[in-house]
């Protein structure tokens, strides 16, 4: 991603923000006498699962078109996480859920591409989907039934075997990912809960 070039307010080519003569990691633009943040886009997403098997919507608009994602976007202003992965939810395949009963499930940084992203997943008892207009098609997709090779980015694949493995397990931990260009990880920073809300043993 490039890095910011100008002012978005006045149009003043900006430069880097010393602060008691330390170099920060954000803009000073010296016409207007403020600081100019390039904060990371937050996406929301939601893994929904019903019984072992995993939503996936394939998408219609670029980038990716044609290749299948887990439902979710970049957050608006004015809405929670949750608001926003329900929405996304809803506008991708169709399936309308209370944010509330959006359970918080993965957070991540994507250094790389400046994006941070949060992930709820729920369960459903239907497999009823609808793609709306930004998806191609959706279902639900085993672990075994998933088109793996039309994934649309498959830079994330670590995560979303991690949501089949602990479907399999019947348990959920909070996951926290950290990727750049050199590595990703990926560690549980909460035990793994039994559907139904019993800690893992």
């Amino acid at each position: 991603m490039a890095p910011m070039s100008y002012c978005p307010e006045c149009g003043n080519r900006l430069e880097r923000h010393l602060v008691g003569g330390e170099e920060r990691r954000h803009w000073f633009c010296r016409a207007c006498g403020v600081p100019r943040h390039d904060h990371p886009l937050v996406v929301v997403t939601c893994f929904v699962a019903c019984d072992q098997q995993l939503l996936w919507v394939q998408r219609e608009l670029e980038p990716k078109r044609g290749l299948w994602a887990i439902p979710g976007g970049f957050l608006e202003s004015g809405e929670t996480l949750a608001q926003g992965a329900a929405r996304e939810l809803g506008e991708e395949a169709g399936i309308w859920l209370p944010p509330e009963q959006l359970q918080l499930y993965m957070t991540g940084s994507i250094t790389f591409i400046n994006q941070v992203y949060v992930a709820f997943r729920a369960t459903v008892d239907s497999v009823d989907c609808k793609p709306g207009v930004e998806s191609r098609a959706c279902g639900f997709f085993s672990r075994r039934d998933c088109p793996w090779e039309e994934v649309a980015y498959p830079e994330v694949n670590d995560s979303i075997r991690q949501v089949y493995a602990d479907m399999e397990r019947g348990a959920f931990g909070i996951w926290e990912a950290q990727m750049s260009e050199q590595r990703y990880a990926l560690r549980e920073v909460r035990q793994g809960l039994q559907q139904g809300g019993q800690e893992g043993r």
